[in-house]
């Protein structure tokens, strides 16, 4: 799959992705799908700045970032793991569950969490997308933990169904929060939200 962006942030940011970009995919690690393409029009990732993508999957969202910026991806998936490290990120790799263990501050935190009603459980591939009874587990303890690594100025750039009540009114509370890309489905809008520190 090839694929070229260029994103122009509101800081000034430019960030040019090459065309050529090829990223694997395999049985077990969610790929790359509407909604990754949706939050990556959204990130605004300015050169040399220390950036983290959670729940990397693939690698889609870390690699392009590393085209100008300081990156470290994660997952808890031990499959995705390797795969991201395959599709040769150069960056760090490291298997973990949010930010469990992880040090330091970052100018942009990236985090396509799982948001489906469903119960956790099963396959790594089927937790990719479980987001517990409501299908705000995962968006709740992300948004408990984010404020600490995230830097006086930095971003965090998320999904969350606009039926989330309970996510959205999180994000607020501890956040100022700008959508900053969405796209209308059946049932929901799913919106890529950028959040701040509160001024």
């Amino acid at each position: 799959m090839g694929a070229r962006y260029l994103t122009r942030g509101r800081g000034g940011g430019e960030v040019d992705f090459d065309s050529s970009l090829t990223i694997a995919t395999a049985p077990g690690v969610y790929p790359p799908s509407e909604d990754s393409h949706l939050l990556l029009r959204a990130v605004d990732v300015r050169p040399g700045e220390r950036v983290i993508e959670l729940g990397t999957g693939t690698g889609f969202l870390a690699l392009h970032a590393a085209e100008v910026a300081r990156v470290v991806a994660t997952d808890v998936n031990p499959a995705a793991v390797r795969l991201a490290r395959a599709n040769g990120l150069p960056l760090a790799v490291v298997r973990t569950d949010l930010f469990r263990g992880l040090r330091g501050r970052f100018d942009a935190i990236v985090f396509n969490p799982p948001y489906l009603i469903e119960t956790i459980g099963g396959t790594w591939e089927e937790r990719a997308w479980q987001g517990g009874t409501t299908g705000e587990d995962v968006i709740l303890r992300f948004l408990a933990a984010a404020g600490e690594p995230l830097a006086d100025d930095g971003r965090v750039y998320l999904l969350v169904p606009s039926n989330r009540d309970r996510a959205l009114g999180a994000a607020r509370e501890r956040f100022s929060l700008r959508i900053a890309a969405k796209r209308p489905l059946f049932y929901e809008t799913l919106y890529a939200l950028e959040l701040t520190h509160p001024r």
